[in-house]
């Protein structure tokens, strides 16, 4: 098997690469952040650039693409999440390769949750609508792609950027009225591995079993970790933008088709603590 990750420096993408099977054949992507990572090949790509990602798929020759490269905020996040998946979708298409992309469960507007595969986004933040448009630019230009919505992702080893910003207080209110499925990172990369090597086609919601609030999250990470709590409860309305108050995702799917078990965050922190 030869595998492109594309953000292979990204927390998602890194898991990965962790955890793919030794005997494959791996490169990933990165641009701004290089890779430290044994046994694979490593291209600094802009994925924004067609020309690039056609050489690397001419060079490579990948049999299955898993798409995590992405940013959530700046000037670059809606060229680099639609022009960038566009581009991959395309020199997928050109070279029958498999083509794995990682959207988000903020594609939708958190209104009529819980979300099942067949909902249609209807997002309300910027990062929202650049994944909602890049899962349309997929679908454009690859007939058969996997689209997979996630929700938090959160690990340990390393800890994720959102929960080092919790504990550090960067972070100092977390919402009671905003619900999520958080999955942890290693979960979320073996089901990816693991559709890499099947024949599904189609939407996925791949995220954790247990809805819980960003506070309640919150509260559960400190306490597992032995974190002084620096964060404060609040309410989305004090938010100055529009946010997502629910946006649990139906994972029956997931739970029917994939055998990589997608535990709650009890359980991990349960066996990790």
């Amino acid at each position: 098997m030869k595998l492109l990750v594309t953000g292979g420096s990204g927390y998602v993408g890194a898991a990965i690469l962790r955890r793919a099977p030794a005997n494959w054949q791996i490169a990933a992507t990165y641009l701004a952040h290089p890779i430290q990572q044994p046994h694979a090949a490593f291209f600094c790509v802009d994925i924004r650039d067609a020309h690039t990602i056609a050489k690397l798929f001419a060079d490579f020759q990948p049999d299955v693409v898993i798409h995590t490269a992405a940013l959530m905020f700046g000037d670059e996040m809606m060229t680099t999440n639609i022009d960038g998946s566009r581009n991959l979708a395309r020199a997928a298409t050109q070279h029958h390769t498999r083509f794995i992309h990682l959207s988000s469960d903020v594609i939708f507007d958190g209104e009529h949750a819980p979300y099942a595969e067949t909902d249609s986004p209807a997002p309300i933040t910027p990062y929202g609508k650049s994944k909602a448009r890049a899962e349309q630019v997929v679908r454009d230009e690859f007939a058969t792609p996997v689209i997979v919505r996630t929700s938090l992702v959160y690990g340990f080893d390393p800890i994720d950027p959102r929960t080092r910003l919790v504990l550090s207080g960067e972070m100092p209110q977390l919402f009671t009225d905003e619900y999520r499925c958080p999955i942890f990172v290693d979960d979320l990369a073996d089901a990816l591995i693991e559709l890499a090597q099947n024949d599904f086609v189609g939407g996925l919601n791949v995220a954790g079993p247990q809805r819980l609030s960003r506070y309640e999250f919150g509260l559960k990470l400190a306490q597992a970790l032995g974190a002084e709590i620096r964060f404060q409860s609040a309410v989305s309305a004090s938010s100055p933008s529009p946010r997502p108050r629910d946006c649990t995702l139906d994972i029956s799917r997931a739970r029917k088709l994939l055998q990589t078990r997608l535990r709650s965050v009890d359980e991990v922190l349960a066996y990790s603590f």
